[in-house]
């Protein structure tokens, strides 16, 4: 038999438990309104980068800002590649300071000006010239498979590079 202290003690107990659950319960509520009313904020990017033997492309998993309109989402997509890779099998595609001047997508094609620093030449990059614009089109391509052209430009200029057989 419980004496009656220790049954108001029980009872206060008993009462602070369901405070801490309903408290626990109706913030995991609130988490989940927040999320499905606000949604997720960042896009899920596949980016290509040269593997550090520069023989291949290495594919890399990014959460990029979600942003409205396509320009805006390919902006965002080339200034991760330009940032670089987290993998560490993997190496820059474009020498450091490389910037995009300008995106504009008119109907399936894309136009994409890149600054003029990204024709110095960079000893730790493997890839030069037109293979380096292949590896950026294609992660363009794979993230936007709307987009079925894509002109690169460098400072307003359509590069043109000398073949290396």
């Amino acid at each position: 038999m419980l004496s009656r202290f220790a049954f108001i003690t029980e009872m206060r107990l008993r009462g602070r438990a369901a405070v801490a659950g309903g408290v626990l319960a109706a913030t995991l509520l609130l988490s989940l309104g927040f999320f499905f009313l606000l949604g997720n904020r960042s896009a899920v990017r596949v980016l290509f980068f040269p593997s550090d033997t520069g023989t291949r492309l290495v594919a890399e998993q990014r959460f990029v800002p979600r942003t409205r309109g396509l320009e805006a989402q390919v902006t965002s997509l080339v200034d991760d590649v330009l940032l670089g890779p987290m993998n560490p099998d993997a190496v820059r595609l474009f020498p450091r300071g490389v910037t995009v001047n300008a995106v504009l997508i008119q109907g399936r094609t894309a136009f994409l000006d890149l600054s003029q620093r990204l024709l110095f030449e960079d000893p730790e990059i493997p890839l030069h010239g037109k293979p380096a614009l292949n590896a950026l089109e294609r992660s363009i391509r794979f993230n936007f498979p709307r987009i079925r052209e894509i002109v690169i430009s460098i400072d307003g200029q359509r590069p043109r590079f000398p073949d290396r057989g």
